[in-house]
């Protein structure tokens, strides 16, 4: 797991995600329609990291990387409304995670230490060696 409820609830306050979550009052948080925004935003975060060389996390997933998932998560709640700095938010997100996929260092992570096994689903950084890259482009 990249993120979770509480991530969202810090990141962009609990009155705004009941808002988007509960679809009949708007007054508590519907943890069913929050943790499928969750669920479709790793997934697509996963598609890139994974794309980038990245197997999974051992320990704390990377600050910049929790951000970003949130971001996306967020515009998946918002999929009836049109507010355009989630909207913004959404494309940084993305063309961010399109340039991980071109240099796996903008995660902040030292390539050189060993990433270690992976576990609980979360992703540790194995970042494909440039000659490997080479290879496939032949």
């Amino acid at each position: 797991m990249l993120i979770t409820r509480e991530d969202m609830i810090l990141r962009f306050s609990e009155r705004e995600i009941a808002a988007l979550t509960d679809h009949e009052y708007g007054k508590t948080v519907n943890v069913e329609v929050l943790d499928r925004a969750i669920a479709d935003a790793e997934a697509e975060v996963g598609s890139y990291l994974a794309a980038a060389g990245y197997k999974s996390f051992e320990g704390e997933v990377p600050r910049v990387l929790v951000l970003k998932v949130c971001d996306i998560a967020r515009y998946y709640l918002h999929e009836d409304g049109d507010i355009e700095i989630v909207e913004k938010r959404y494309k940084a997100a993305v063309d961010w995670l399109k340039a991980l996929v071109k240099e796996p260092r903008l995660l902040g992570l030292d390539a050189s230490q060993p990433a270690g096994k992976a576990s609980d689903g979360l992703y540790a950084v194995i970042p494909n060696k440039v000659e490997q890259w080479h290879e496939i482009n032949r």
